[in-house]
Protein backbone atom coordinates (compact mmCIF):
# COMPACT_ATOMS: atom_id res chain seq x y z
CA UNK A 1 0.00 0.00 0.00
CA UNK A 2 3.35 2.21 0.99
CA UNK A 3 4.60 1.47 -2.18
CA UNK A 4 1.50 2.37 -4.28
CA UNK A 5 1.23 5.56 -2.55
CA UNK A 6 4.48 6.76 -2.93
CA UNK A 7 4.16 5.91 -6.68
CA UNK A 8 1.58 8.02 -6.98
CA UNK A 9 2.59 11.16 -5.07
CA UNK A 10 5.64 10.66 -7.25
CA UNK A 11 3.87 10.54 -10.59
CA UNK A 12 1.77 13.84 -9.09
CA UNK A 13 4.77 15.64 -8.14
CA UNK A 14 6.20 15.11 -11.39
CA UNK A 15 2.65 16.03 -13.41
CA UNK A 16 2.45 19.53 -11.21
CA UNK A 17 6.47 20.01 -12.36
CA UNK A 18 5.87 19.64 -15.67
CA UNK A 19 1.99 21.48 -15.82
CA UNK A 20 3.98 24.30 -13.52
CA UNK A 21 6.61 24.62 -16.09
CA UNK A 22 4.22 24.94 -19.08
CA UNK A 23 1.31 26.68 -17.85
CA UNK A 24 2.53 30.93 -17.87
CA UNK A 25 4.27 30.91 -21.39
CA UNK A 26 1.04 30.21 -23.29
CA UNK A 27 -0.41 32.98 -21.83
CA UNK A 28 2.53 35.45 -21.85
CA UNK A 29 2.50 34.64 -26.12
CA UNK A 30 -1.16 35.38 -26.10
CA UNK A 31 -0.89 38.78 -24.42
CA UNK A 32 1.84 39.76 -26.69
CA UNK A 33 0.31 38.94 -30.32
CA UNK A 34 -3.54 39.63 -28.99
CA UNK A 35 -4.46 36.42 -29.19
CA UNK A 36 -8.70 35.29 -28.59
CA UNK A 37 -9.08 33.51 -25.61
CA UNK A 38 -10.37 30.64 -27.83
CA UNK A 39 -6.66 30.69 -29.64
CA UNK A 40 -4.51 31.11 -26.27
CA UNK A 41 -6.47 27.56 -24.88
CA UNK A 42 -5.60 26.11 -27.98
CA UNK A 43 -2.13 27.68 -27.79
CA UNK A 44 -1.67 25.88 -24.30
CA UNK A 45 -3.63 22.71 -25.58
CA UNK A 46 -0.77 22.26 -27.70
CA UNK A 47 1.68 23.37 -25.54
CA UNK A 48 0.54 20.91 -23.13
CA UNK A 49 0.81 17.60 -25.26
CA UNK A 50 4.35 19.16 -26.83
CA UNK A 51 5.83 19.37 -23.13
CA UNK A 52 4.41 15.64 -22.63
CA UNK A 53 5.54 14.38 -25.44
CA UNK A 54 8.58 15.67 -26.16
CA UNK A 55 9.85 14.48 -22.15
CA UNK A 56 8.61 11.43 -22.58
CA UNK A 57 10.65 11.10 -25.61
CA UNK A 58 13.84 12.13 -24.22
CA UNK A 59 13.90 10.16 -21.43
CA UNK A 60 12.96 7.09 -23.45
CA UNK A 61 14.96 7.26 -26.47
CA UNK A 62 17.10 10.92 -25.92
CA UNK A 63 19.25 11.58 -23.09
CA UNK A 64 16.99 8.95 -20.81
CA UNK A 65 17.13 11.21 -17.79
CA UNK A 66 13.77 12.05 -16.09
CA UNK A 67 14.48 15.91 -17.02
CA UNK A 68 11.27 17.91 -17.83
CA UNK A 69 11.03 19.59 -21.43
CA UNK A 70 9.14 22.57 -20.74
CA UNK A 71 8.66 25.99 -23.30
CA UNK A 72 12.14 27.47 -24.35
CA UNK A 73 12.52 30.62 -22.30
CA UNK A 74 15.19 31.97 -24.71
CA UNK A 75 12.66 31.01 -27.90
CA UNK A 76 9.83 32.77 -25.59
CA UNK A 77 12.11 35.98 -25.68
CA UNK A 78 12.04 36.46 -29.70
CA UNK A 79 8.47 35.43 -29.98
CA UNK A 80 7.90 38.53 -27.31
CA UNK A 81 10.46 40.46 -29.64
CA UNK A 82 9.09 39.67 -32.87
CA UNK A 83 5.63 40.82 -31.80
CA UNK A 84 7.11 44.26 -31.56
CA UNK A 85 9.23 44.08 -34.54
CA UNK A 86 6.11 42.38 -36.51
CA UNK A 87 4.07 45.44 -35.81
CA UNK A 88 6.80 47.76 -36.48
CA UNK A 89 6.99 46.22 -39.93
CA UNK A 90 2.82 46.36 -40.87
CA UNK A 91 2.85 42.87 -39.94
CA UNK A 92 -0.24 41.00 -38.45
CA UNK A 93 0.29 38.61 -35.81
CA UNK A 94 -0.45 35.09 -37.79
CA UNK A 95 2.28 36.63 -40.26
CA UNK A 96 4.63 36.86 -37.55
CA UNK A 97 3.89 33.43 -36.18
CA UNK A 98 4.20 32.03 -39.09
CA UNK A 99 8.05 33.16 -39.92
CA UNK A 100 8.35 31.90 -36.33
CA UNK A 101 7.36 28.81 -36.82
CA UNK A 102 9.84 28.51 -39.79
CA UNK A 103 12.58 29.47 -37.89
CA UNK A 104 11.77 27.17 -35.35
CA UNK A 105 11.50 24.04 -37.73
CA UNK A 106 15.26 24.98 -39.63
CA UNK A 107 16.91 24.48 -35.50
CA UNK A 108 14.82 21.37 -35.52
CA UNK A 109 16.10 20.12 -38.49
CA UNK A 110 19.84 21.38 -37.71
CA UNK A 111 19.63 19.42 -34.50
CA UNK A 112 17.81 16.16 -35.82
CA UNK A 113 20.61 16.05 -38.55
CA UNK A 114 23.25 16.55 -36.64
CA UNK A 115 21.79 14.66 -34.11
CA UNK A 116 21.17 11.26 -36.25
CA UNK A 117 24.94 11.79 -37.81
CA UNK A 118 26.13 11.43 -34.08
CA UNK A 119 28.36 15.06 -34.89
CA UNK A 120 26.80 17.23 -31.92
CA UNK A 121 29.62 15.92 -29.60
CA UNK A 122 32.00 17.82 -32.03
CA UNK A 123 30.51 20.47 -30.74
CA UNK A 124 31.01 20.08 -27.36
CA UNK A 125 34.46 22.02 -27.32
CA UNK A 126 32.88 24.91 -27.57
CA UNK A 127 30.76 24.74 -24.26
CA UNK A 128 33.36 24.62 -21.56
CA UNK A 129 32.35 24.32 -17.94
CA UNK A 130 32.96 28.02 -18.16
CA UNK A 131 30.66 29.07 -21.18
CA UNK A 132 27.90 26.33 -19.27
CA UNK A 133 28.33 28.33 -15.88
CA UNK A 134 27.61 31.89 -18.06
CA UNK A 135 24.96 30.28 -19.75
CA UNK A 136 23.35 28.81 -16.37
CA UNK A 137 23.93 31.97 -14.37
CA UNK A 138 22.38 34.11 -16.94
CA UNK A 139 19.27 31.78 -17.86
CA UNK A 140 18.66 32.13 -14.07
CA UNK A 141 18.54 35.97 -14.15
CA UNK A 142 16.70 36.38 -16.95
CA UNK A 143 13.65 33.80 -15.78
CA UNK A 144 14.06 35.10 -11.66
CA UNK A 145 12.45 37.95 -13.32
CA UNK A 146 10.10 36.62 -14.70
CA UNK A 147 9.20 34.10 -11.88
CA UNK A 148 9.33 37.03 -8.87
CA UNK A 149 6.72 39.15 -11.40
CA UNK A 150 4.76 36.06 -11.42
CA UNK A 151 5.26 35.23 -7.66
CA UNK A 152 4.11 38.73 -6.66
CA UNK A 153 1.11 39.89 -9.57
CA UNK A 154 -2.51 38.89 -8.63
CA UNK A 155 -3.83 37.30 -11.85
CA UNK A 156 -7.02 38.66 -11.89
CA UNK A 157 -6.04 42.57 -11.90
CA UNK A 158 -2.58 41.98 -13.43
CA UNK A 159 -1.20 44.48 -10.32
CA UNK A 160 0.82 43.36 -7.59
CA UNK A 161 -1.02 42.80 -4.82
CA UNK A 162 0.44 42.40 -1.41
CA UNK A 163 -2.28 39.09 0.02
CA UNK A 164 -0.15 37.65 -2.91
CA UNK A 165 3.10 38.46 -2.27
CA UNK A 166 3.04 37.22 0.81
CA UNK A 167 0.84 33.45 -0.15
CA UNK A 168 3.68 33.82 -2.81
CA UNK A 169 6.94 33.98 -0.40
CA UNK A 170 5.25 31.80 2.07
CA UNK A 171 5.28 29.39 -0.97
CA UNK A 172 8.79 29.86 -1.46
CA UNK A 173 10.13 29.23 1.81
CA UNK A 174 7.86 26.83 2.85
CA UNK A 175 9.07 24.56 -0.16
CA UNK A 176 12.71 24.99 0.87
CA UNK A 177 12.36 24.75 4.52
CA UNK A 178 10.30 20.70 3.55
CA UNK A 179 13.58 20.07 1.33
CA UNK A 180 15.64 20.27 4.76
CA UNK A 181 13.07 18.46 7.21
CA UNK A 182 14.10 15.18 8.55
CA UNK A 183 11.26 13.69 7.50
CA UNK A 184 12.01 12.08 3.92
CA UNK A 185 7.74 12.02 2.62
CA UNK A 186 7.88 15.64 3.62
CA UNK A 187 11.13 16.43 1.53
CA UNK A 188 10.75 14.09 -1.29
CA UNK A 189 6.98 16.21 -2.09
CA UNK A 190 8.85 19.40 -1.00
CA UNK A 191 7.29 21.24 -4.16
CA UNK A 192 3.57 19.20 -4.54
CA UNK A 193 3.02 20.01 -0.90
CA UNK A 194 3.60 23.88 -1.37
CA UNK A 195 1.62 23.86 -4.02
CA UNK A 196 -1.37 21.89 -2.34
CA UNK A 197 -0.83 24.67 0.63
CA UNK A 198 -0.44 27.76 -1.97
CA UNK A 199 -3.84 26.66 -4.01
CA UNK A 200 -5.42 26.09 -0.49
CA UNK A 201 -4.40 29.78 0.29
CA UNK A 202 -5.73 31.28 -2.40
CA UNK A 203 -9.28 29.53 -2.01
CA UNK A 204 -9.53 30.55 1.11
CA UNK A 205 -8.61 34.00 1.20
CA UNK A 206 -11.26 34.29 -2.16
CA UNK A 207 -7.78 35.16 -4.61
CA UNK A 208 -8.19 31.92 -6.84
CA UNK A 209 -10.02 32.86 -10.27
CA UNK A 210 -13.75 31.59 -10.28
CA UNK A 211 -14.07 28.91 -12.96
CA UNK A 212 -14.86 30.48 -16.79
CA UNK A 213 -17.69 28.56 -19.16
CA UNK A 214 -17.44 25.42 -18.90
CA UNK A 215 -15.66 24.04 -21.18
CA UNK A 216 -16.09 21.35 -24.48
CA UNK A 217 -16.23 17.86 -23.12
CA UNK A 218 -15.19 14.83 -24.42
CA UNK A 219 -12.36 14.52 -26.77
CA UNK A 220 -10.06 17.12 -28.84
CA UNK A 221 -7.26 16.84 -30.92
CA UNK A 222 -5.02 19.82 -31.81
CA UNK A 223 -5.13 21.59 -35.01
CA UNK A 224 -2.02 21.51 -36.89
CA UNK A 225 -0.13 24.50 -38.47
CA UNK A 226 -3.07 26.87 -36.63
CA UNK A 227 -1.03 29.61 -37.65
CA UNK A 228 -1.12 28.94 -41.25
CA UNK A 229 2.05 27.47 -43.44
CA UNK A 230 5.23 28.28 -42.04
CA UNK A 231 7.41 31.22 -43.80
CA UNK A 232 11.26 32.64 -43.52
CA UNK A 233 13.54 35.26 -44.69
CA UNK A 234 16.80 35.51 -44.41
CA UNK A 235 17.03 37.38 -40.61
CA UNK A 236 15.11 34.71 -39.22
CA UNK A 237 17.26 31.81 -40.54
CA UNK A 238 20.29 33.18 -39.20
CA UNK A 239 18.82 33.50 -36.01
CA UNK A 240 17.47 29.96 -36.17
CA UNK A 241 21.26 28.74 -37.15
CA UNK A 242 22.85 31.24 -34.08
CA UNK A 243 19.66 29.43 -31.52
CA UNK A 244 21.12 26.04 -32.32
CA UNK A 245 23.79 26.89 -30.91
CA UNK A 246 22.20 28.04 -27.84
CA UNK A 247 19.95 24.79 -28.17
CA UNK A 248 22.88 22.64 -27.72
CA UNK A 249 23.94 25.04 -24.87
CA UNK A 250 20.69 24.14 -23.05
CA UNK A 251 21.10 20.64 -23.82
CA UNK A 252 24.56 20.29 -22.35
CA UNK A 253 23.86 22.62 -19.37
CA UNK A 254 20.58 20.06 -18.72
CA UNK A 255 22.39 16.86 -19.09
CA UNK A 256 25.21 18.13 -17.26
CA UNK A 257 23.16 19.18 -14.55
CA UNK A 258 21.05 16.31 -13.52
CA UNK A 259 23.54 13.53 -14.48
CA UNK A 260 25.13 15.45 -11.02
CA UNK A 261 22.45 14.29 -8.99
CA UNK A 262 21.21 11.32 -10.24
CA UNK A 263 22.03 7.56 -9.34
CA UNK A 264 22.22 6.17 -12.48
CA UNK A 265 24.33 7.92 -15.29
CA UNK A 266 25.69 7.35 -18.95
CA UNK A 267 29.20 6.96 -18.66
CA UNK A 268 29.07 7.72 -22.76
CA UNK A 269 28.99 11.47 -22.53
CA UNK A 270 29.20 11.80 -26.13
CA UNK A 271 25.98 9.02 -27.17
CA UNK A 272 23.79 11.16 -24.83
CA UNK A 273 24.09 14.46 -26.07
CA UNK A 274 24.06 13.20 -29.89
CA UNK A 275 20.58 11.32 -28.92
CA UNK A 276 19.37 14.20 -26.89
CA UNK A 277 19.98 16.54 -30.06
CA UNK A 278 17.76 14.40 -31.96
CA UNK A 279 15.15 14.39 -29.87
CA UNK A 280 15.29 17.65 -29.52
CA UNK A 281 14.84 18.15 -33.56
CA UNK A 282 11.82 15.97 -33.38
CA UNK A 283 10.49 18.02 -30.86
CA UNK A 284 11.18 21.09 -32.41
CA UNK A 285 9.52 19.89 -35.73
CA UNK A 286 6.61 18.99 -34.00
CA UNK A 287 6.63 22.96 -32.19
CA UNK A 288 6.75 24.27 -35.85
CA UNK A 289 3.97 21.85 -37.27
CA UNK A 290 2.18 22.27 -34.30
CA UNK A 291 1.92 26.39 -34.12
CA UNK A 292 3.66 26.49 -30.54
CA UNK A 293 6.25 27.66 -28.67
CA UNK A 294 9.49 25.17 -29.26
CA UNK A 295 10.85 23.05 -25.90
CA UNK A 296 13.38 22.32 -24.31
CA UNK A 297 15.17 20.08 -21.48
CA UNK A 298 15.32 22.42 -18.44
CA UNK A 299 18.44 23.05 -16.37
CA UNK A 300 15.77 23.92 -13.52
CA UNK A 301 15.09 19.66 -12.79
CA UNK A 302 18.45 19.60 -11.40
CA UNK A 303 17.28 21.32 -8.70
CA UNK A 304 13.80 19.93 -8.57
CA UNK A 305 15.69 16.16 -8.23
CA UNK A 306 17.51 17.49 -5.39
CA UNK A 307 14.92 18.68 -3.53
CA UNK A 308 12.76 15.94 -3.82
CA UNK A 309 15.73 13.24 -3.62
CA UNK A 310 13.22 11.70 -6.43
CA UNK A 311 15.67 10.25 -9.90
CA UNK A 312 13.15 7.40 -11.21
CA UNK A 313 12.88 7.25 -15.04
CA UNK A 314 9.43 5.24 -14.34
CA UNK A 315 7.38 7.48 -12.83
CA UNK A 316 8.63 10.46 -14.57
CA UNK A 317 7.41 8.52 -17.66
CA UNK A 318 4.08 8.20 -16.23
CA UNK A 319 3.56 11.52 -15.76
CA UNK A 320 4.74 12.29 -19.29
CA UNK A 321 2.07 10.46 -20.56
CA UNK A 322 -0.49 11.38 -18.35
CA UNK A 323 0.02 15.08 -19.16
CA UNK A 324 -0.23 14.45 -22.84
CA UNK A 325 -3.78 12.63 -22.36
CA UNK A 326 -5.21 15.14 -20.37
CA UNK A 327 -4.13 17.81 -22.81
CA UNK A 328 -6.39 16.49 -25.50
CA UNK A 329 -9.43 16.52 -22.87
CA UNK A 330 -10.78 20.36 -22.25
CA UNK A 331 -12.44 19.98 -19.65
CA UNK A 332 -9.35 18.71 -17.72
CA UNK A 333 -7.36 21.66 -18.92
CA UNK A 334 -10.24 23.93 -17.27
CA UNK A 335 -9.64 22.64 -13.99
CA UNK A 336 -5.38 22.50 -14.42
CA UNK A 337 -6.07 26.36 -15.79
CA UNK A 338 -7.12 26.96 -12.39
CA UNK A 339 -3.77 26.45 -10.69
CA UNK A 340 -2.85 30.34 -9.39
CA UNK A 341 0.16 31.63 -11.40
CA UNK A 342 1.48 33.24 -7.94
CA UNK A 343 1.66 29.53 -6.30
CA UNK A 344 3.29 27.87 -9.88
CA UNK A 345 5.86 30.51 -9.48
CA UNK A 346 6.67 30.90 -6.43
CA UNK A 347 7.60 26.66 -5.90
CA UNK A 348 9.42 26.72 -9.15
CA UNK A 349 11.77 29.72 -8.00
CA UNK A 350 12.39 27.81 -5.00
CA UNK A 351 14.05 24.91 -7.15
CA UNK A 352 16.73 27.89 -9.32
CA UNK A 353 18.75 27.73 -5.81
CA UNK A 354 20.09 24.63 -6.67
CA UNK A 355 20.79 25.86 -9.79
CA UNK A 356 22.76 28.56 -8.81
CA UNK A 357 25.06 26.55 -6.59
CA UNK A 358 25.43 24.15 -10.19
CA UNK A 359 26.80 27.57 -11.69
CA UNK A 360 28.87 28.51 -9.43
CA UNK A 361 30.46 24.83 -9.06
CA UNK A 362 31.14 25.02 -12.99
CA UNK A 363 32.81 28.21 -12.90
CA UNK A 364 34.87 27.98 -10.35
CA UNK A 365 36.10 24.18 -11.57
CA UNK A 366 39.09 25.63 -12.59
CA UNK A 367 40.60 28.80 -10.50
CA UNK A 368 39.05 31.91 -11.47
CA UNK A 369 42.48 33.67 -13.05
CA UNK A 370 42.50 37.23 -14.94
CA UNK A 371 40.89 35.39 -18.27
CA UNK A 372 38.49 33.29 -16.57
CA UNK A 373 37.03 36.26 -14.49
CA UNK A 374 36.85 38.68 -17.34
CA UNK A 375 35.03 36.59 -19.95
CA UNK A 376 32.49 36.06 -16.87
CA UNK A 377 32.70 39.60 -16.38
CA UNK A 378 31.94 40.66 -20.02
CA UNK A 379 29.56 37.84 -20.82
CA UNK A 380 27.58 38.67 -17.43
CA UNK A 381 27.60 42.84 -17.76
CA UNK A 382 26.86 42.77 -21.48
CA UNK A 383 24.06 39.91 -21.01
CA UNK A 384 22.02 41.31 -18.11
CA UNK A 385 22.57 44.24 -19.84
CA UNK A 386 20.76 43.65 -23.04
CA UNK A 387 18.06 42.23 -20.42
CA UNK A 388 16.94 45.94 -19.29
CA UNK A 389 16.98 47.44 -22.93
CA UNK A 390 13.52 48.91 -23.99
CA UNK A 391 12.46 47.59 -26.85
CA UNK A 392 11.82 51.42 -28.13
CA UNK A 393 15.79 51.82 -28.40
CA UNK A 394 16.53 49.34 -30.99
CA UNK A 395 13.61 48.87 -33.06
CA UNK A 396 14.63 50.71 -36.07
CA UNK A 397 17.91 48.82 -36.07
CA UNK A 398 17.94 45.31 -38.99
CA UNK A 399 16.12 42.57 -37.32
CA UNK A 400 18.94 40.44 -35.92
CA UNK A 401 20.38 43.19 -33.87
CA UNK A 402 16.58 43.53 -32.43
CA UNK A 403 17.43 39.30 -32.01
CA UNK A 404 20.56 40.08 -29.80
CA UNK A 405 19.58 42.95 -28.17
CA UNK A 406 16.11 41.71 -27.44
CA UNK A 407 17.82 38.13 -25.88
CA UNK A 408 20.54 38.82 -23.05
CA UNK A 409 20.92 35.06 -22.71
CA UNK A 410 21.80 34.82 -26.24
CA UNK A 411 24.41 37.50 -26.49
CA UNK A 412 25.87 36.91 -22.88
CA UNK A 413 26.38 33.14 -23.83
CA UNK A 414 27.23 33.52 -27.43
CA UNK A 415 30.09 36.69 -26.41
CA UNK A 416 31.63 33.89 -23.28
CA UNK A 417 31.58 31.08 -26.12
CA UNK A 418 33.53 33.63 -28.70
CA UNK A 419 36.04 34.74 -26.21
CA UNK A 420 36.86 31.70 -24.47
CA UNK A 421 37.37 29.96 -27.68
CA UNK A 422 39.20 33.24 -29.14
CA UNK A 423 41.01 34.31 -26.31
CA UNK A 424 44.17 31.77 -25.31
CA UNK A 425 44.45 30.12 -22.05
CA UNK A 426 47.23 31.08 -20.47
CA UNK A 427 47.66 34.56 -21.24
CA UNK A 428 45.88 37.06 -19.54
CA UNK A 429 46.86 35.81 -16.23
Amino acid sequence: MRHHLGWGLSVTQWFVFLLANALALPIVLGQAFGLTTAEVAGLMQRTLLLVGLSSGLQAWLGHRYPIADGPAGSWAIVFVVMAYIGREQGLDSPDTLRLLSGGVLVAGVIMLVLGLAGQVHRLLFLFTPLVTGCFILLLVIQLSGVFVRGMVTDPATGAMSLPVLLIGLLVFLGVLLCSFSRHNLLRTYAVLVGIGAGWLAFVLFGLAQPAGAAPASGLQWPELFAWGAPRLDAGMLVVAVLFSLLLFSNQIAAVTAVSAVVRERDADGNRVINRSSAASGISHLLAGAGATIAVVPLPVTAGFIQLSGDDRRAPFLLACGLLALVSLFPAALGVLSLLPAPVANAALLATFIKLVSLAFQLLTRKAMDNRASTIVGVALLLGVGCMFLPPELYRHWPGLAQYLLGNGLLTGTLLALAMEQLWPKGKGH
